[in-house]
């Protein structure tokens, strides 16, 4: 299937409002103009590509119709209704996983924000410390980072016991209220293999989480629990159904494709883990969720991951900004966009009405028939403990 960044976002924001924003045909028109010029002579196919997308939009008139994605106004949780919980956020230093370290911190909620980098988790912590301040008057010091690479399973491993011996998780009576599985990866342009031998975008969406859900499944509170797994509308893009034959790109890659398999994996893995959960007795309580077309640092792969700059670090350059122009029109702020996963991170909604369940903005949404899968859920869950070496215990 051959799928456009703008086809994915139109896709993305289905269901969501349209409001106009100002922006004239004649701006769109030079700025197009602009990168065309500045791209001339590039070899790189996926710029190319996106010089040729920006300008067929342009013409067709679609970012000069100003459509902007407006989602329900950001979720804040009720103050202090968080006190004494223990949340993880996996991929916290950035984009939606460290606005929702934000939000929940305010709520008074204990956080642990996982990232690569050691110098941007410390950031992320210092920056989820200042907002809580900022907002609410009152300090919350509970904020902690720990490194994670879920393209390393080794990383994974070792998480657990980095937690263990955290004053977070003694502090919070050894027990993970919540653990927020939002970290990911987004077309990635080509075939890129981990240090574990598996492609990219399955590892660092899917595998990877699946594995650290397992490990971390024995230390989830026994009193209730949520696993929050971030998801995506762009599930669709796999609308035919899970090819088990190609999780890895064994058959054929194309980043569009690998991203909207790994978004219905998402979903399976989150149905399969309820339904052994409850199988179980045990009260875990999973959910998958769309935030939504979100401005985050997802566009490193649009942009070129070797020009990209985190949003931590600075401000993108002009040519940069005007590749992904025309997303930005169909695109929410990452305010609005972590809404669902702080909503349901925060507790919201009975646990019996949204487990297992597909949220967008705040509310359930209903899925196609390859989401709904039982059999392919478990055919996923079986190659993936084999793949990871992990298997759970409940």
């Amino acid at each position: 299937m051959k799928t456009s960044i703008f086809a994915l976002l139109a896709m993305a924001n289905t269901g969501s409002a349209f409001t106009p924003t100002a922006i004239s045909t004649t701006t769109i028109k030079t700025r197009t103009s602009q990168l065309s010029a500045s791209t001339e002579g590039a070899t790189d196919d996926r710029r190319g590509f996106l010089t040729k997308a920006i300008g067929g939009v342009a013409l067709g008139g679609i970012v000069a119709n100003g459509f902007a994605v407006q989602g329900p106004n950001p979720y804040i949780p009720p103050s202090q209704s968080l006190n004494g919980k223990l949340i993880v956020i996996t991929g916290g230093n950035t984009g939606l996983g460290l606005e929702s370290g934000k939000r929940l911190a305010a709520s008074g909620a204990t956080i642990v924000l996982t990232s690569r980098s050691t110098a941007k988790g410390l950031r992320a912590v210092q920056s989820v410390k200042d907002y809580v301040l900022e907002q609410t008057g009152t300090e919350n010091n509970n904020i902690y980072t720990l490194p994670l690479d879920l393209c390393d399973l080794e990383s994974v491993n070792n998480f657990p016991e980095l937690l263990k011996n955290t004053d977070a998780f003694k502090a919070n009576g050894g027990n993970i209220d919540v653990l927020l599985n939002n970290a990911g990866v987004m077309a990635v342009p080509d075939l890129q293999i981990t240090k574990d031998g598996y492609e990219k975008t399955f590892q660092s969406n899917h595998l990877g989480h699946f594995a650290l859900t397992g490990l971390l499944t024995p230390l989830l509170n026994p009193n209730g629990s949520r696993v929050v797994n971030v998801s995506s509308m762009a599930y669709l893009i796999a609308n035919d159904g899970l090819d088990m034959t190609n999780l890895n790109g064994e058959q054929e890659y194309k980043p569009w494709d690998a991203y909207g398999r790994s978004k219905l994996e998402n979903i399976l893995f989150t149905k399969e883990l309820q339904r052994r959960a409850d199988e179980a007795g045990k009260k875990i309580t999973t959910v998958a969720l769309h935030p939504g077309a979100v401005r985050t640092d997802l566009p490193r792969y649009i942009i070129g991951e070797d020009k990209f700059i985190s949003m931590q670090d600075a401000a993108p350059k002009l040519i940069d900004e005007l590749k992904v122009l025309p997303a930005m029109y169909f695109t929410k702020g990452v305010d609005r966009g972590a809404s669902s996963q702080i909503y349901l991170s925060a507790f919201g909604g009975r646990d019996e009405d949204i487990a297992g369940k597909f949220f967008f903005n705040l509310k359930e949404n209903k899925l196609t028939p390859a989401a709904l899968d039982e059999q392919k859920a478990k055919d996923l869950w079986k190659v993936s403990e084999d793949m990871s070496g992990i298997k759970f215990q409940f």
